[in-house]
């Protein structure tokens, strides 16, 4: 199947392949699929790909795992050897460096080998050293469209209308999340029951609303995901209707956002909520 990229990021991304910058940095949204983003950013070229993943007890844990100082420096050896063909790193979750680790990414910036590029892949730029990003060129991928998403879908032979609108509600523009919902029904009916459980913290009464508080105080990004699902819930609502009451639940919910993004207390933050809502 073939990549499904915006056309405008398609574009930078051969632009810059092209120019063949000494680091890139490519951000985007969960679920954008910015590992395919890369390998296009790679593509034509012949070099020797290296890929940098978080670890924890040397192995590969995308959840908790970190990128180590020691693993960063490992890059310092490796790198000292030119290769005929040069080299592209590749540093997926490029955020899960810790500050050691990325002041120690910074050298290998600041003291370029020849025939070496670096590809850094993250959703969370700005928990990155503003010395590392500003000696990188950036890519910010935007989401695909409305037509990529629905021909995706078709691709992916998904026919059931139901079915595609949940996909479309959930991942819309996001081309590795709909494909991953649609490979994997276990993972969609996780995603779909977080919509589900949005929907009855906006509508639902004030005890509803506590049960789904400390369903989710243990997982932040769950709350993140509950949260912003609700806003998407409510836009959809105040586009159709366009009632006050509507408008001042989004403000709300937009504070709880933030407040939840700035590491306040979960449960907490969720339930003091169901006050104002």
């Amino acid at each position: 199947m073939n990549l499904v990229i915006h056309p405008e990021t398609s574009h930078q991304l051969d632009v810059l392949a092209r120019q063949k910058p000494h680091a890139l940095l490519i951000t985007g949204p969960h679920g954008i699929g910015l590992t395919s983003l890369a390998t296009q950013a790679a593509e034509g070229g012949s070099e020797a790909i290296t890929t940098i993943l978080p670890e924890k007890n040397d192995k590969i844990d995308l959840e908790k795992g970190t990128i180590t100082v020691e693993r960063v420096r490992s890059l310092y050896d490796a790198t000292r050897t030119k290769l005929p063909e040069g080299r592209i790193i590749v540093i997926d979750y490029a955020e899960r460096m810790a500050p050691a680790a990325q002041n120690a990414f910074l050298k290998l910036l600041e003291e370029p080998t020849e025939g070496t590029r670096f590809i850094l892949l993250t959703h969370q730029p700005t928990l990155l050293l503003p010395t590392i990003t500003s000696r990188s060129q950036r890519i910010d991928a935007r989401p695909v469209t409305r037509s990529q998403s629905e021909a995706l879908l078709d691709a992916l032979k998904v026919t059931d209308p139901t079915k595609r609108a949940q996909l479309l509600f959930i991942a819309e523009g996001l081309p590795a999340a709909l494909t991953q919902y649609v490979q994997d029904e276990e993972s969609f009916q996780g995603r779909a029951s977080l919509v589900k459980d949005a929907r009855s913290y906006v509508t639902g009464g004030a005890y509803e609303k506590l049960l789904i508080a400390k369903k989710y105080k243990d997982s932040r990004a769950d709350a993140l995901t509950l949260v912003e699902d609700s806003l998407k819930l409510l836009r959809r609502a105040i586009a159709e209707k366009g009632d006050a009451t509507s408008l001042k639940t989004l403000a709300r919910l937009e504070v709880l956002h933030k407040r939840i993004s700035e590491q306040g207390n979960v449960r907490l933050q969720l339930s003091a909520a169901v006050v104002v809502l």
